[in-house]
């Protein structure tokens, strides 16, 4: 059993002026979604290409996003912060999450309100220890042996997942999600350095930019 957890920034920039479209869900309408998040990206300013992690989805790998457009993700998310509209501690990391993948299948999206901060929920539960899970709907889940089960099941009239789990159980190996963890962390730590480039280069003089964008810790390992 492969399991990967990838990590994703999810970019909203809607209400831009330009209409949305009438089919739903995305990831069953997945060209007019994909035209219409193009579109709005283009309208804001983004430099260069996106390519989205799954097509008609406002998720976007930090490794395939550009240095330009980076530049503007880390800009228009830390402006309220910059001009004082909230403390450090109110603040929210870059919104997103990890996608998890299992033997080359996605099997769970972020949801609503997740972040990338959300990688220490990953990690407690790799470690066999109960963990809350900032976004929401949220898997239920439960340990068996050396294994950790996840049920996708939400009531008729509650939030539903994004996208649509394709199995309402998930058994994972917690071995394997481990290292996935360690996986996800390399690639966030080259996030990192990114971010802190960008700090310098473009003086925004935010203090420990890449706790505050994604670790929420700044005693992260």
């Amino acid at each position: 059993m492969k399991i990967e957890l990838i990590p994703v920034i999810e970019l909203g920039y809607n209400n831009q002026g330009i209409e949305v479209p009438e089919k739903y869900p995305y990831w069953k309408n997945q060209d007019v979604w994909h035209e219409y998040r193009n579109n709005s990206l283009k309208k804001v300013g983004f430099k260069d290409k996106l390519e989205p992690y799954l097509k008609g989805s406002p998720f976007y790998e930090p490794k395939k996003i550009t240095d330009n457009n980076l530049k503007k993700i880390v800009i228009d998310h830390s402006e309220e912060f910059k001009k004082g509209e909230y403390d450090r501690e109110q603040a929210s990391c870059l919104f997103g999450g990890y996608v998890l993948k299992v033997n080359g299948e996605n099997k769970y999206y972020p949801q609503c309100c997740g972040d990338l901060s959300n990688i220490i929920y990953w990690e407690k539960i790799s470690q066999k220890k109960n963990s809350y899970y900032a976004g929401h709907p949220a898997p239920v889940y439960k340990f068996w042996l050396n294994k950790v089960i996840f049920t996708f099941i939400v009531d008729e009239y509650d939030e539903h997942f994004e996208p649509t789990p394709p199995e309402t159980k998930l058994k994972i190996d917690l071995g394997e999600l481990r290292n996935a963890v360690v996986n996800a962390k390399i690639e966030l730590k080259t996030l990192s350095k990114r971010l802190i480039k960008i700090n310098q280069e473009m003086n925004l003089e935010i203090d420990r930019i890449d706790d505050l964008l994604i670790w929420k810790n700044p005693n992260h390992e």
